[in-house]
């Protein structure tokens, strides 16, 4: 962090200033309303316009800052936690001064006397009013805070949910030995709708997965509209399920799906990375893979909505067993690439670590 936003960064938590009020905009106002703002007022105040005027100068350096602070998310999170702090704490003065301490204390006296009578609206007086008021505004803030952090959790829960819901053939039917699940042999993909990727569709990611082996079905999920980590809008996501017919092309495409095509934000397992064994059943995971939860299938409905099961539609896979078990010499090979992507993981984090601390 510079100078610059170090100064600014402290301005925003001290500050008495109201920047909105200063620039004319409101808290949701967004950047080009901030902008154009922004440059109106600092016309106002500009010396050019107010020589000899040192209000006007002061007015518009502090135009500059404002500008600067409320199209920063950040220094705009932090300054907004200051004004709100500031708020409160000048409706808490105001409760405590003279007629207010007055008035707590008689409410306090009567409420300790016999009974009380709640009062009508029409029979408070104006602090009674005033306290009413100001304690209905902070319970309907507090609402509205609730729902709105409400609905970003639903959000988020809805985009990344991957529908694990038990399944009563699932838990009926049993795993025969050397069995591979279509949940461990099922990845997704996900990309951005931008550039050559808005028109990708199931036929299109479909001959392209293809190319590290034969699928058995392409799920197409309904695109969202999500705001990604460090973006200041939302953009469409899409996300495809892909099932292979062997776990060994499923390991291909997760290891080497997002180097063949870049313009894919991520390709992942659908449930999480499936255990290795060999056709003997010898577990040849590594000790830090989890084991696979037996009596699980992978259920969703892509047509609107999450939670129903997959086979409920054409070309829609049902997730049973099927026997595509790998060879012991594949089951080798995959850990084998395991362990040396791993290695060189490890070996690009050393080495960032280096550069950091050189």
């Amino acid at each position: 962090m510079g100078d610059s936003e170090k100064d600014l960064l402290e301005i925003a938590k001290t500050t008495s200033d109201d920047f909105y009020e200063l620039l004319g905009v409101q808290f949701e106002s967004i950047e080009s309303d901030i902008t154009r703002a922004y440059r109106k007022t600092s016309l106002k105040f500009h010396p050019d316009k107010n020589p000899g005027n040192q209000e006007a100068v002061d007015k518009f350096i502090l135009c500059g800052i404002a500008k600067d602070i409320l199209l920063s998310p950040k220094l705009k999170a932090e300054y907004d936690r200051n004004r709100l702090r500031k708020k409160e704490r000048a409706l808490q003065n105001e409760l405590l001064d003279g007629k207010r301490r007055q008035m707590k204390e008689d409410l306090e006296r009567r409420e300790a006397g016999a009974s009380t009578k709640r009062k009508r609206p029409d029979d408070l007086s104006e602090a009674e009013k005033l306290e009413l008021k100001i304690r209905q505004l902070a319970e309907d803030g507090k609402r509205r805070r609730k729902e709105r952090e409400e609905k970003l959790n639903k959000e988020k829960e809805e985009e990344e949910a991957l529908f694990m819901e038990p399944s009563p053939e699932a838990e009926t039917k049993p795993k025969t030995p050397g069995e591979v699940a279509e949940i461990d042999r099922t990845i997704k993909v996900r990309f951005v709708r931008e550039g050559d990727a808005s028109t990708w569709e199931k036929e299109k990611v479909s001959n392209m997965f293809s190319k590290f082996g034969k699928i058995d079905s392409v799920v197409m999920g309904k695109d969202k509209k999500v705001r990604l980590s460090g973006e200041k809008h939302r953009k469409v996501i899409a996300m495809v399920w892909i099932v292979y017919t062997s776990i060994v092309d499923a390991h291909k495409a997760v290891a080497d799906g997002k180097g063949a095509f870049p313009a894919l934000d991520s390709v992942t397992w659908a449930n999480k990375e499936p255990e290795l064994k060999s056709p003997m059943n010898t577990d040849f995971s590594a000790p830090s893979t989890p084991s696979s939860t037996p009596n699980k299938s992978f259920r969703a409905s892509f047509t609107g909505g999450l939670g129903k099961g997959f086979g409920s539609a054409p070309g829609t896979p049902s997730f049973s067993f099927s026997p595509q078990t790998p060879s012991l010499q594949e089951v080798t090979m995959m850990r084998l690439k395991q362990a040396e992507r791993r290695r060189l993981e490890e070996q690009i984090r050393q080495k960032e670590a280096e550069e950091t601390t050189a």
